[in-house]
């Protein structure tokens, strides 16, 4: 005789298909799971990161990154607000992956010409990507068999990296050091000609940059929210925090805003996947030749839409990330990053009218009333 409980169970169990009842499924139920509730399928991570990185990893890809910085000094003796992000292919990639990256991993060293001599040369591609090895998994031949396995893992070479510094173009809104920050030396070895629509961004290359992007707005976010924790614990009330420039013995305000706070020099490629994080197209441009900048409405808007995605759910670390960036955005007071964005918009632009009405008077008394501009045609009248 059957329990009643059975009784009932049993008629449910034979109503779910077998090939569900079964499996695992890859699909996010109602309240389970990521993406639950959208049926979104769950994908695996193509790609991890690290940041900070270690700045082995970038010499990795591409010594010449760290032999002269954006202003023009050695990285040894660069500023400690450098912030370097190493993105690499996770194991969650085919073989066949790996072996594709083997193959052009050797095209490269081909086709390369070595910059400098001695046995630190560097390997430079002509053309504008810098390509560089992808992983450190040995590629080999046994018996006819591919076989692929991993040499090192600390010394696995990433596929694409960027960094977030200080920006070392004087605006002259706080005390002479500049208090934005851009990202810069990005560069990815994948190649942005192929494309996958089941990629975040619709390639592998546009989700390699927009996994560099998303880690270096967060590494900023996190260097906000300790800088105001300083603040309020030094008891400044809403005054900026003070801190002590390196080598320079002398204090300058570092205000800190996520809004405008981070500048960046966008591409076609780059472009797209800054205007889908909510960065803003600049008005005019500046000294450091900026198109985006951050926004704090757009930001807060784009990433909120991006963490409930039904596209971007079945990506879990791109998820993450974007949480992780909403959590930190509503930690922030809008007005009082509002009011330090404007405040120092209207100091620079300030600034910027009396260097160029300082630039006018010293041409005048270069003896502008002395120059003949027929002087070059003269000799042939």
């Amino acid at each position: 005789m059957v329990p009643p409980s059975s009784a009932i169970i049993i008629p449910l169990l034979l109503a779910i298909p077998a090939a569900d009842a079964f499996s695992s499924s890859s699909y996010g139920g109602d309240g389970g799971g990521i993406g639950g509730g959208f049926g979104a399928p769950i994908s695996l991570d193509r790609f991890r990161a690290t940041c900070p990185a270690d700045l082995d990893a970038v010499l990795r890809f591409d010594p010449t990154l760290l032999d002269v910085g954006s202003s023009g000094k050695t990285m040894a003796t660069a500023g400690d607000d450098d912030v370097w992000v190493a993105v690499y292919r996770s194991a969650n990639n085919l073989p066949s992956v790996f072996v594709r990256d083997a193959f052009f991993d050797a095209m490269r060293v081909s086709t390369s010409v070595v910059v400098g001599g001695g046995g630190g040369g560097a390997m430079r591609d002509d053309s504008e990507m810098l390509v560089s090895s992808s992983s450190s998994f040995s590629v080999g031949v046994d018996g006819g068999a591919i076989m692929i396995s991993n040499d090192n893992d600390d010394g696995e070479t990433p596929v694409a990296v960027a960094r977030l510094g200080r920006d070392v173009n004087p605006c002259n809104d706080d005390g002479g050091q500049s208090s934005h920050y851009i990202i810069d030396s990005m560069r990815c070895a994948l190649r942005k000609e192929e494309t996958d629509p089941d990629c975040d961004g619709g390639s592998e290359h546009a989700e390699a940059i927009g996994i560099c992007i998303d880690e270096l707005v967060l590494a900023y976010l996190r260097k906000h929210s300790e800088m105001e924790k300083k603040r309020r614990s030094r008891g400044n009330g809403d005054d900026d925090y003070v801190d002590v420039v390196r080598g320079a013995g002398v204090g300058c305000e570092r205000r800190m805003s996520f809004d405008g706070g981070i500048h960046f020099r966008g591409t076609l490629v780059s472009g797209r996947l800054l205007d889908s994080r909510g960065f803003r197209e600049v008005d005019e441009l500046s000294a450091d030749m900026h198109s985006h900048e951050s926004d704090y409405d757009g930001a807060l808007d784009k990433y909120s839409e991006r963490s409930t995605s039904r596209d971007v759910a079945k990506y879990q670390g791109a998820r993450d990330r974007a949480l992780r960036i909403v959590s930190y955005l509503g930690r922030l007071d809008r007005e009082e990053d509002k009011r330090r964005s404007r405040s120092r918009t209207l100091m620079r632009k300030k600034n910027k009218r009396i260097g160029d009405g300082d630039a006018a008077v010293g041409d005048d008394d270069e003896g502008e009333s002395d120059f003949d501009p027929w002087a070059s045609v003269k000799k042939f009248i």
